[in-house]
């Protein structure tokens, strides 16, 4: 009956489970990156897992009103749940702008959802660990996200084979228009831009052609594209205003800014690069966009962000500047994964105390009273609460097999001579230690 119910039960598609180890292990990289978060001195901020949909609704582009998630419910209102947590909060500002202390940091990790087709790393629920300031234009908090980027991929371990790619919307407004296109077709070169990581440039022409531009431009855009890629990594800035001009002039001049305050905050320049065909997907985005991108394995993107300025006034708010980006969190650990960054064990219990006899409430009482003394120290301690018909080999398999490295063990003998056995899991030795040392030894 259970074996026959078991097998219609499984979790919904591209969504999945996280236990033991697993859990452990994903607080902890929650827990490094919150660190980072708050050492910048970022608040956390929690907003509803499902929002309007007139808050959602034409935020996200093309692709992702096509991903998103809409709930059918039996309101006149209708919801969705949030794609992401950039618009959560600019919805929460354009209520609450008047009363808060700008320019206001804010950092929330948490899940969201997107209809799309699962693959390693990509779930339709996974959580996103975003930061955020709004109400200011200053380069200074562009320059910051490069800043925590390298700090959160440095405190995971990451060995250096990633980077950070930069570009800004304004330059890619310029540069689209010596190709001559129409407004409504500025965004189909921008995804195009986009497209280069992943397809080749004759791909990419055709598509441009089904999106309705004409040969004329489809060359020129062509022409444009293939300068830009030839441009020496280290040289983009000039590069780039060399083939455009002065319309460049303006845009060229604050990623030059935007470059001087990155290196002042200890970024090495190595870590980072402009890349002048980075455009990313979000529609809303109006100024400076970043790309965590690990170049090994074929991996790719980890993390992004952007200058979002219009997005608060956009949902009726007060006309509030902001910038920000996030991890995938899935996206994240399986990349540190690959990499060999996934440690072994993430254990966080440090004692085992067994249980002789059960039915002898002095050795049991004894057992619970070691236990409550060594979490009164500090020590995070599991007692058996098993069978208690379990013998003291299968307690001590239980605590292999959990990884505990540390075994209390009180038998009538220690309970009769007022010690204790400890056993370590890690090299199978024991010691004889007094009861009212053992806080003592552990340490």
């Amino acid at each position: 009956m259970t074996d026959t119910f078991n097998r219609g039960v499984r979790t919904y598609k591209g969504t999945r489970d996280y236990a033991g180890d697993a859990a452990r292990w994903r607080l902890l990289v929650v827990s490094t990156i919150e660190s980072v978060f708050q050492q910048f001195g970022f608040e956390p901020l929690e907003t509803p897992a499902i929002e309007n949909e007139r808050t959602l609704k034409g935020k996200y582009g093309e692709e992702g009103e096509v991903k998103r998630f809409k709930l059918a419910l039996p309101f006149p209102d209708e919801a969705g749940l949030r794609y992401d947590h950039t618009v959560p909060l600019a919805r929460y500002l354009a209520i609450n702008a008047t009363n808060l202390v700008k320019p206001y940091r804010r950092y929330v990790i948490g899940p969201v959802w997107r209809n799309e087709d699962p693959a390693a790393g990509r779930l339709r629920q996974f959580t996103q660990c975003d930061f955020d300031t709004a109400g200011t234009d200053s380069p200074v908090v562009d320059a910051e996200i490069v800043a925590m980027f390298n700090a959160v991929l440095n405190r995971l371990g990451f060995p250096s084979v990633w980077e950070i790619q930069i570009n800004d919307r304004r330059l890619l407004n310029a540069m689209v228009q010596p190709i001559g296109c129409k407004p409504s077709q500025t965004i189909e070169i921008f995804r195009a831009w986009d497209k280069l990581k992943k397809a080749s440039l004759a791909e990419i022409t055709g598509e441009l052609l089904d999106k309705g531009l004409d040969g004329d431009q489809v060359v020129r855009f062509e022409n444009l594209t293939k300068r830009l890629l030839d441009l020496p990594a280290d040289q983009v800035l000039d590069g780039v205003e060399a083939i455009f001009g002065d319309i460049v002039k303006d845009p060229i001049a604050q990623l030059r800014e935007l470059k001087s305050f990155i290196l002042a905050m200890g970024v090495d320049s190595k870590s980072f690069r402009f890349v002048p065909t980075l455009a990313r997907g979000l529609d809303y985005y109006t100024g400076p966009i970043f790309e965590v991108v690990v170049n090994q394995k074929g991996i790719g993107s980890i993390a992004g962000g952007g200058r979002y300025d219009n997005l608060v006034a956009a949902l009726g708010g007060p006309e509030l500047p902001a910038s920000g980006a996030s991890f995938g969190l899935e996206r994240l650990m399986s990349v540190m994964e690959d990499l060999g960054l996934k440690p072994e064990s993430t254990q966080t219990t440090d004692v085992f105390v067994t249980l002789w006899d059960i039915t002898n409430p002095e050795l049991t009482k004894a057992s619970f009273g070691i236990a409550n003394n060594l979490r009164l120290d500090g020590y995070r301690v599991e007692v058996y609460t098993g069978d208690a018909r379990k013998k003291l080999a299968k307690q001590l398999d239980i605590c292999r097999r959990k990884l505990i490295p540390k075994v209390i063990i009180i038998g009538p003998d220690e309970m009769r001579q007022g010690v204790v056995t400890i056993k370590d899991m890690t090299t199978g030795g024991q010691q004889i230690v007094n009861k009212s040392e053992v806080g003592f030894y552990l340490k």
